[in-house]
């Protein structure tokens, strides 16, 4: 009879497994290195996660839980904190520590790969970008903003600062674009101002 997997264990390995995607990415991924680098065998891995893209679907998954913890905490210590302000705190905690743009990297491989490289569902690869975008509109609707306006505003704002990540990544730039962030949220928030009205 074989044996269930310990949650416990399964979750601290499963963060491990994020970390390692998250420095090595999904595109080219190999179970056997993978395991090697943490420490384990492939089979571990099969009996705590199941198949490859079995793997990739529970780390991405994982991936932005911790996310969601990680703003829940912000909004902890601000409950009213805007979307502005939001995008602001999630702008200097990824240009704080490369293994936190690492983690989103992730993401956005995810959403960006075609499912045939991946194997990754495609309910999980647009969750990549589809959970942020609801929970922008949502807060935006709670401000006041008429549903399809902030179904359009939310789309253009987890747009641009998507755009604005990707150069990060591929430019390191942090001056000019926080500085295009910061431009662009000047305007984002009047436009918001009139909206909800």
């Amino acid at each position: 009879m074989a044996r269930t997997a310990d949650p416990v264990l399964k979750q601290e390995l499963l963060d491990q497994v994020v970390r390692y995607l998250a420095d090595h990415g999904i595109g080219m991924l190999s179970l056997n290195p993978m395991a090697v680098a943490l420490g384990m065998s492939r089979h571990r891995l099969n009996h705590h996660f199941g198949q490859r893209h079995e793997l990739i679907d529970a780390a991405l998954c994982r991936a932005t839980e911790i996310q969601e913890e990680l703003q829940a905490k912000w909004f902890v210590t601000n409950p009213n904190m805007g979307q502005p302000e939001l995008f602001r705190r999630w702008w200097q905690w990824l240009i704080a520590d490369p293994s936190n743009l690492a983690l989103v990297r992730l993401g956005l491989e995810a959403a960006t790969l075609d499912a045939t490289v991946t194997g990754v569902s495609i309910a999980i690869r647009a969750d990549q970008i589809g959970v942020w975008r609801t929970k922008i509109e949502r807060r935006l609707i709670a401000a006041g903003v008429p549903q399809k306006a902030a179904a359009l505003e939310a789309t253009n704002a987890k747009a641009t600062f998507t755009g604005l990540v990707v150069d990060l990544m591929a430019s390191g730039e942090t001056q000019r674009l926080t500085k295009a962030l910061d431009d662009y949220l000047e305007q984002f928030q009047q436009r918001i101002l009139v909206l909800s009205r």
